[in-house]
């Protein structure tokens, strides 16, 4: 068996967890399987900056020439995969999630139809099967395992995969050995979760708005959070001001800015099912400020361009129980599915969307919470109903179209289903 081992641990004093993915590949290998271990804080990958080059201008690889293209070809051409990181403030540490995010070559930018939600095409006939090892934090709990493990398990899915166990260190090597050569199993997740309320504070007067979009200032979330400013502004006595987490050589004085703040929104787009590897790590960032006393209301949005908002959920959850842990009230999530083309889209389409935007910030200004049946509206269509799938079907057909598009224009129209690191 082909087993690809990714060790997504930024910190390389962390022995112990070092000590055991060593000595579970030692057993490994001892047993026969070829074994290829990834140290990802010791390569050259960098963060996914959502261009959307590995479909439209290189299909199938990413226009950056860094070790993602590696660790993707070795991870498409294995029986299976591990994913192996700490917990850091109650998520796998942000180098994991970098290179998860830059595996998004391995699919295609198609859309289909997958066990009723709207998914992306497999690009390749075989996907290797999926395990998650996780470190515990201090204060980990069987909450915090059970939303990692429905996440990734989702991520698995999203990447034409499955997510067979999640197991922590705390295991003997061998129960992960056995896991690992048995196969077999699968990672239930629930098949759809309901918001969290959030709570009511007293009225801010200034907001700081975290931009996580890995486009920066180009991407469709600050264009939303821009909206959400302007209705928590419109009174003319209260302010907001937006950063850009792409800007990673600022994450201290980012950290800074959010203890001072008065109340937060942190935005991002969702990125295989998850936040991106720049909110990771602006999370990480704020570590210090864990369970300190005066941290402020923290609240988010976040966006996709899957049309369900259903697919956002599942790091609602996290958010949620991350206030939580950082001693934040939480004042709730903003959740919209379908925003990919909001950019393009013309004004008078947007109106509605834009609306309401605006009316959950000048509510959050003006009674210092975020009304649920406003984020309720706001978020539909959890989910669509069986028998609207011929609609649904044909409304991918349209982005089948936009991406086609785009690969004509680069000239690679012909290339759209290469397989590059297919061996």
């Amino acid at each position: 068996m082909n087993i690809t081992i990714v060790n997504g641990n930024s910190h390389p004093h962390q022995t112990t967890f070092e000590t055991y993915l060593s000595t579970l590949a030692a057993q490994l290998t001892a047993e026969g399987h070829t074994v290829t271990p990834y140290t990802l804080r010791e390569m050259d990958i960098r963060y996914c900056v959502g261009c959307f080059g590995c479909w439209v201008k290189t299909p199938g690889e990413c226009v950056a020439r860094d070790a993602s293209r590696e660790v993707c070809r070795t991870l498409i051409n294995s029986d299976f995969a591990l994913w192996a990181a700490p917990l850091r403030l109650g998520f796998p540490d942000a180098m994991l999630k970098k290179m998860l995010d830059k595996s998004i070559p391995l699919l295609h930018p198609y859309f289909l139809i997958d066990d009723g939600e709207v998914r992306h095409r497999p690009r390749y006939d075989h996907y290797p099967r999926v395990g998650l090892l996780l470190e515990k934090e201090a204060d980990t709990d069987a909450e915090d395992l059970r939303i990692v493990g429905e996440i990734l398990t989702r991520t698995a899915k999203g990447l034409k995969s499955r997510m067979e166990f999640v197991l922590t260190t705390e295991q003997p090597v061998t129960d992960v050995v056995h896991a690992i050569t048995n196969g077999g199993g699968s990672v239930p997740f629930t098949p759809q979760l309901a918001p969290i309320p959030g709570v009511r504070v007293t009225p801010p007067g200034r907001l700081t708005v975290f931009n996580g979009s890995p486009r920066g200032a180009k991407g469709n979330t600050p264009l939303l959070l821009e909206h959400v400013m302007q209705g928590f502004t419109a009174a003319g006595n209260r302010t907001a001001e937006m950063f850009h987490l792409v800007r990673q050589n600022e994450l201290e004085s980012y950290r800074e800015m959010f203890a001072a703040a008065e109340a937060v929104l942190v935005g991002f787009p969702l990125y295989t099912d998850a936040m991106p590897g720049i909110v990771k790590a602006f999370i990480e960032a704020l570590e210090p400020l864990r369970g300190r006393a005066g941290n402020p209301p923290l609240g988010f949005l976040v966006q996709s361009g899957f049309p369900e908002s259903l697919h956002l959920r599942y790091v609602e959850r996290y958010l949620a129980k991350l206030a939580t842990r950082l001693g934040c009230p939480y004042l709730g999530t903003i959740v919209k599915g379908g925003c990919e083309s909001v950019r393009l889209m013309p004004e008078i389409l947007n109106r509605k969307l834009f609306a309401q935007l605006f009316e959950l910030g000048k509510q959050l200004g003006e009674t210092g919470q975020f009304d649920m049946a406003r984020l309720q509206k706001l978020a539909r269509p959890e989910r669509y109903p069986g028998y609207m799938k011929p609609a649904i079907e044909g409304m991918l057909l349209f982005f089948s179209v936009y991406w086609s598009n785009q690969l004509k224009e680069n000239g690679v129209y012909e290339q759209r289903s290469a397989r590059p690191y297919q061996d």
